[in-house]
């Protein structure tokens, strides 16, 4: 494995310098929390010219080419000034690959564990750092990569999810949550599209890095802060909302107005994508057979949208997971 990943690099090196060199690897470990792309991290030592390149680094292949040419360009992008993200040290079009710095220090939910005085800190550092996000320039970020908008077609989209389920109760649910979408006025912001506590990461002083923006998108700023508010109680079982969004807020000196019907709308999105689970699907691919998160997301699906399905409380009970919903 050392072999094959000293030839990625050597290849890299070559391809944006020209130059030939010897490279040296250690401490090789594989990021297997990644869903699409394979991510190693090492410290790399070569010679360029007279100077030694001697640090911990990321090496990141990515599965698809639009995934990989939008975080390239978000992360060489001038507009992200204020936004901390890695340094890309090369990158190879041809092959999807980019060889990234390295952030030192923990990701937010190891950070909470570590340091529980700080957490409400980190919140807030959580928060206004997405106020920042969705205060970026688009106009002058976007240079055609960000083409299409969550807001168009997105309901559409589910609607096609659902349309095939056994049970109509969830069309009729989907059709409610459109009901309550009548007089909410969209926006058109920078969306990181994947925003939770594994990619970020909180350094040793206290500087809230931001990884993995291949996800991102143009929609409505809300959108955001639903998805990202669904995926850490899903994920991690953290009720974060009110600092993040007084946070958000403060930052923004804005009332974040219709939050409910996307916290709705992506509540709806995040359980219906296990719906065939409860049919009988196969779930030999789920990685956390915990089983955990379906449950937080079955919660949540319960308190935004005030339906029950008996179906999911009996496939939850038949993997040892009690429901209790007040």
């Amino acid at each position: 494995m050392n072999e094959a990943i000293i030839q990625a690099v050597e290849q890299l090196i070559i391809k944006n310098t020209g130059l030939e060199t010897v490279v040296e690897i250690n401490n090789v470990e594989t990021n297997k929390d990644g869903f699409n792309n394979e991510i190693t991290m090492f410290h790399l030592s070569f010679f360029h010219k007279a100077e030694k390149f001697s640090r911990p680094v990321v090496l990141k292949k990515f599965s698809h080419y639009v995934q990989f040419n939008k975080e390239l360009h978000i992360l060489k992008s001038q507009s992200m000034n204020y936004i901390n993200t890695p340094n890309i040290y090369f990158e190879d079009k041809e092959n999807r690959v980019l060889l990234m710095e390295q952030i030192e220090g923990f990701t937010l939910d190891k950070y909470f564990t570590a340091s529980a005085s700080d957490a409400r800190m980190a919140f807030e550092s959580f928060g206004s750092t997405l106020a920042h996000i969705h205060s970026i320039d688009v106009y002058k970020l976007n240079n055609g990569y960000f083409k299409n908008s969550q807001s168009n077609g997105y309901i559409g989209s589910l609607r096609n999810r659902v349309k095939g389920f056994e049970d109509p109760i969830y069309r009729k649910i989907l059709k409610n949550i459109e009901q309550s979408f009548k007089g909410v006025k969209f926006s058109e912001v920078l969306n990181h599209g994947d925003y939770h506590f594994w990619n970020t990461i909180m350094t040793n002083d206290n500087k809230l890095y931001i990884l993995d923006w291949e996800k991102a998108f143009l929609g409505d700023h809300r959108f955001d802060i639903a998805n990202t508010l669904v995926l850490g109680y899903s994920w991690f079982g953290m009720d974060f909302k009110e600092p993040l969004l007084a946070a958000y807020q403060n930052n923004n000196h804005q009332e974040i107005e219709y939050l409910e019907c996307f916290e709705a709308l992506l509540c709806f999105d995040s359980f219906t994508k296990a719906v065939p689970l409860l049919y009988g699907a196969d779930d030999v691919h789920i990685r956390d057979r915990t089983f955990e998160w379906l449950k937080r997301r079955y919660e949540l699906f319960v308190k935004h949208t005030g339906e029950r399905i008996e179906k999911a409380e009996q496939y939850l009970f038949s993997k040892g997971l009690a429901v209790k919903i007040s």
